[in-house]
């Protein structure tokens, strides 16, 4: 496969985060940044497709959409802490 030249913009901080980790390796710039895309776009299933509503058929949709009762909503909110909280930390991508 032919490859393309791809310019892009990044932060110093993380330009520099990308030299120190070749310079470990001993690989260039450009290796890290294909290996890091590469396991990027292969780690996340493609996204879902969006169906387009007309907005009156969203309206309607809403309006009739079940409510959640005060007491739900802050169970669902303390639901969603507790889970946000176990979660495991972000791994860093360039090891």
């Amino acid at each position: 496969m032919k490859d393309t030249l791809l310019s892009v913009r990044i932060p110093s901080d993380l330009a520099d985060a990308i030299d120190h980790r070749a310079a470990e390796r001993g690989v260039g710039r450009s290796v890290m940044v294909r290996e890091a895309v590469a396991a990027y776009l292969t780690s996340r299933p493609a996204p879902a497709p969006v169906i387009a509503m007309p907005l009156e058929a969203f309206l309607a949709a809403l309006t009739t959409a079940p409510r959640l009762s005060a007491d739900e909503a802050a169970s669902y909110e303390e639901d969603l802490r507790v889970a946000r909280a176990e979660l495991p930390p972000l791994r860093d991508p360039w090891t």
